[in-house]
């Protein structure tokens, strides 16, 4: 979720909610401690109500991941939820701190106290990069695909381009397996277009072109470095993964081509161009739901242990 000025003032409730209650139970457990040589324990009246709260919160946490996956259950905005799972998450750091009064206690209370930690950890980072990566993705990546098809993408792109050089350097062959995107001679090709400010991905359908003389070096320079870069991109560790790279030896190959194949370079060279922004998406969607790995299976153990926690303090208190 992002948080900016324009719509801070949908955070501002949350935040001064989440604030007021912080102070609250701050000012009470500094007076719970007046007149005591220690601060008050988990098991005074102050110490009790923040674990009470703060355990709350956390089975609220948890109840955003059923909610996303349930939409059809109307218990609110998902964005409503969002709000809240971030503003009263960092509200129950300091309340469960309070709730320790300030120690780690035995083997259990530590390991849960280290284990909310890192949830709430985890989950802040998640927050920093969902504040910069999605707009990075929207400037780098115009020619941006759906992230479960980029195999599917990687593969047709190679196809397209394969038809297209095997149509201009005259070359057929029984194995050639990209007549599927073929549609009565012509070829599907997709190309970045720019209107105004706005980039994108789009289709472009256009004639297959005539074989033009003397464009072996074309066929050469496809077989060599970019079908294997257009299908396996990283995996082919091929110099056109390096944008300056790539259009320098674009460049020369066109100067070992007839002019009319020089048509044909310019689309091979925008196709590489989309397969390097496709690698780009790949990595900032790793990033962008990486966290979530730890996230969400941390916050599985975390509400189990915090049972059992409950469930031995309360034997013994």
């Amino acid at each position: 979720m992002l948080i900016r000025k324009s719509n801070f003032a949908e955070h501002y409730p949350w935040v001064l909610a989440s604030s007021v209650v912080l102070c609250l139970a701050v000012v009470w457990f500094i007076f719970a401690s007046v007149g005591h040589a220690e601060w008050p324990s988990g098991s005074s009246l102050p110490g009790f109500t923040f674990g009470v709260i703060g355990g709350l919160i956390c089975l609220f946490e948890f109840l955003i991941w059923p909610r996303k996956k349930l939409r059809s259950w109307r218990i609110g905005k998902v964005s409503t939820w969002m709000r809240a799972h971030i503003w009263l998450g960092l509200l129950a750091v300091p309340l469960l701190v309070l709730h320790t009064g300030f120690r780690w206690g035995g083997p259990l209370s530590s390991t849960l106290m280290a284990l909310f930690l890192v949830v709430i950890a985890s989950g802040v980072w998640g927050l920093v990069l969902q504040q910069f990566l999605p707009e990075k993705m929207l400037k780098e990546v115009p020619a941006e695909t759906i992230f479960s098809q980029i195999d599917y993408v990687s593969e047709l792109m190679a196809a397209e381009a394969s038809r297209l050089v095997r149509s201009v350097c005259n070359i057929t062959s029984d194995t050639d397996n990209s007549d599927n995107y073929l549609d009565n001679g012509h070829l599907v090709v997709g190309a970045v277009r720019s209107t105004g400010a706005i980039q994108g991905r789009m289709v472009v359908t256009s004639s297959l072109l005539e074989s033009v003389p003397d464009s072996k070096p074309l066929y050469d320079f496809f077989n060599e470095h970019i079908y294997g870069f257009l299908k396996n991109g990283e995996m082919a560790k091929s110099p056109l993964q390096n944008p300056a790279r790539a259009h320098s030896m674009f460049n020369s190959l066109r100067t070992k081509l007839p002019p009319a194949a020089h048509e044909v370079v310019s689309v091979l060279e925008d196709l590489c161009n989309q397969r390097r922004q496709i690698i780009t998406q790949a990595k900032i969607q790793f990033w962008l739901h990486s966290w979530l790995w730890v996230h969400l299976p941390l916050s599985v153990a975390l509400i189990v242990l915090m049972f059992v926690h409950i469930f031995v303090a309360m034997k013994y208190w």
